[in-house]
């Protein structure tokens, strides 16, 4: 049976770098795969850095997936997993200046997935929960109260700028604040 974890999430440079650092320390092995053509099917665009990454990016624990299926297409171009033996991250990205949209991550799983990518997909999921807050609230459509959000995660960093309001944190259903 598929099983399949998202979350949302709303986070500056400063707080991908702190999570980021965090899965190093933890995963040394990790790399960041940029989503694009792969220009061979037998090496993926890795980085150790997710800054050297586009918008879309997989974090790859080589030690538990040492080579990754591939998608060569008609119109032979080559694109690698975008969840499965990797966890997809969207990365959030300002649409307008001073306007943070959320990005995502995502994985997926099945009942015969190697209980060690499950353990890797459960620590990256700490290690988000450890640098972000799910306190979020936003106005509800109906009565104009502000309610709680909880489906998101914040990152310290971009919650303390949207507090002082330096920043407005999006995502396609609304406007979010973080709970003071």
């Amino acid at each position: 049976m598929a099983k399949t974890k998202q979350v949302e999430i709303l986070l500056l440079e400063e707080d991908e770098s702190r999570i980021v650092e965090t899965i190093l320390e933890r995963f040394p092995s990790v790399r960041f795969i940029d989503n694009v053509p792969w220009s061979s099917a037998d090496v993926p665009p890795a980085h150790e850095s997710l800054s050297e990454c586009g918008s879309i990016v997989a974090i790859w624990n080589p030690v538990v997936f040492p080579e990754l299926p591939v998608d060569v297409r008609s119109n032979g171009m080559i694109f690698g997993p975008q969840v499965g033996p990797v966890v997809q991250w969207v990365r959030s990205r300002e649409v307008t200046p001073g306007v943070l949209d959320a990005g995502r991550w995502a994985a997926s799983w099945s009942d015969s997935t190697d209980p060690a990518m499950v353990g890797f997909i459960t620590e990256l999921w700490k290690i988000l929960q450890k640098h972000t807050s799910n306190k979020l609230r936003h106005v509800d459509a109906v009565s104009g109260d502000m309610v709680s959000e909880r489906r998101f995660r914040v990152g310290l960093e971009a919650s303390a700028k949207a507090i002082s309001g330096e920043i407005a944190l999006v995502s396609p259903q609304s406007g979010l604040l973080p709970e003071t």
